[in-house]
């Protein structure tokens, strides 16, 4: 552990020096550690060695080693104590806030937590000594606005993601997890420890689902810092078949969201391509950040669960194959229903007319293939179903502004082309 910032540049060193010297003077503790760091007896004075028996700093470790670049994690531990954590651009460094309460810490607060942890009144009294050392920050809006004004100028402004994760029970679970595999003497340790894993497993479902990326990302890194059970003596096979279920879970899920199983098909097959490459366990936890990631977006861009089955068909062959005949004609004569009841349907569901949705989706392909080829522009309209270049030329321009050769030129350029927004 160190207390410098001696491989970051000047400015971020006044910055963080200012920091960590505003939040000392107000009582909250600041350290900086590199993310190989094996000792953390500082972080609670070592609280949690004489509270939590046989207590192992192993999720901690992980914890700080799986870091997310440009993310600002606000995290409450066991002990109703706030930490915030970060890295700091190009170093290995790690900031380290905290404990910090956000009120006094009330006897019946503390008698709750007591309770809760089972400690005997020596236990008690030892926890009680330590939240009186601790300083409340009476204003947390004051104390997250630091690391929103440190968050803009470290990683750029909007450019970070910040975490609130409550780290409530992990404490507890290592503990249980210490004494069960150690000793091998309680095997309720080992039923409530199954019961963890299997709740936070089904709340990760449920968040995809719903396609919350931040809250599904802060999950799945609270749950690699949870050690599998091992099934073999491979250590690295033992992870690789739990990412395989972990793939298969969210496969069903995406399924139940609406999903065609063409689109599920082709994301599930690219993550089962990257579990057979990894190498050791860290790897397995950036594929399960992967694959939580993707199926988040998959859920969201391609959910059909709120049209009716003819719309979801619709949608679904429209994105299969952009050059196949989707006028409103070919289309109801392969639904074999009316045109007009198919033309109402589809626009009172999707919002906008069927030509109109096709031409969206032709243009987003488009768009797609000019950014990341360097194929001819008519080869890129054939290829979108639409074989007159200049009526492309004339469609694409007028849902982006701007004609296919200015967009692909803003790329050469260094400019953001998703600058061009759906003109309609």
């Amino acid at each position: 552990m160190q207390n410098t910032f001696t491989e970051t540049d000047t400015s971020q060193n006044t910055l963080l020096s200012f920091v960590q010297s505003l939040l000392e003077n107000n009582r909250i503790p600041t350290h900086v550690i590199t993310r190989t760091c094996d000792n953390f007896a500082w972080l609670d004075s070592g609280l949690r060695a004489d509270i939590l028996q046989e207590y192992q700093p192993a999720f901690i470790q992980e914890f700080i080693r799986n870091l997310k670049e440009n993310t600002i994690y606000h995290v409450k531990d066991t002990f109703q104590c706030s930490y915030t954590i970060l890295g700091i651009p190009d170093s290995d460094l790690v900031m380290v806030c905290g404990p910090a309460l956000f009120e006094e810490m009330r006897p019946s607060r503390l008698n709750e937590i007591a309770a809760k942890l089972q400690l005997s009144q020596k236990l008690h009294t030892i926890l009680q000594s330590y939240y009186l050392r601790l300083a409340a920050f009476p204003t947390p809006g004051v104390y997250y606005s630091i690391f929103l004004t440190l968050g803009n100028f470290l990683y750029g402004e909007n450019q970070y993601e910040t975490i609130h994760q409550d780290l409530n029970d992990m404490d507890e679970w290592f503990a249980a997890y210490s004494k069960q595999y150690r000793s091998g003497e309680d095997s309720m340790m080992n039923i409530e420890m199954i019961e963890m894993r299997y709740a936070m497993e089904e709340q990760l479902l449920n968040t995809v689902f719903n396609g919350n990326e931040a809250k599904a990302m802060a999950l799945v890194a609270r749950l690699s810092t949870i050690s599998m059970p091992r099934r073999m003596s491979d250590e690295l096979r033992d992870y690789k078949d739990y990412t395989i279920a972990f793939n298969t879970l969210f496969r069903k899920k995406a399924e139940e969201a609406g999903v065609h199983p063409i689109h599920i098909d082709m994301c599930s097959n690219q993550h089962v391509q990257l579990i057979e490459q990894v190498t050791s366990r860290e790897q397995c936890y950036t594929v399960w950040s992967r694959i939580v990631l993707d199926y988040c977006r998959l859920i969201r861009n391609h959910t059909l669960r709120d049209y009716s089955l003819q719309t979801q068909k619709i949608i679904t062959y429209i994105n299969a194959d952009l050059t196949a005949d989707l006028s409103l004609k070919a289309m109801s004569e392969w639904l074999n229903v009316n045109a007009s009841y198919l033309s109402t349907l589809f626009k009172k569901e999707v919002g906008i007319p069927l030509t109109d949705f096709v031409n969206r989706q032709r243009i987003e392909q488009a768009k797609k293939l000019l950014v990341v080829t360097e194929l001819p522009t008519k080869t890129i309209a054939q290829m979108c179903g639409i074989p007159d270049i200049y009526y492309f030329s004339r469609l694409f321009k007028k849902r982006t502004g701007v004609t296919p050769k200015l967009y692909r030129e803003s790329v050469m350029r260094g400019q953001n082309p998703y600058q061009y927004k759906d003109m309609d």
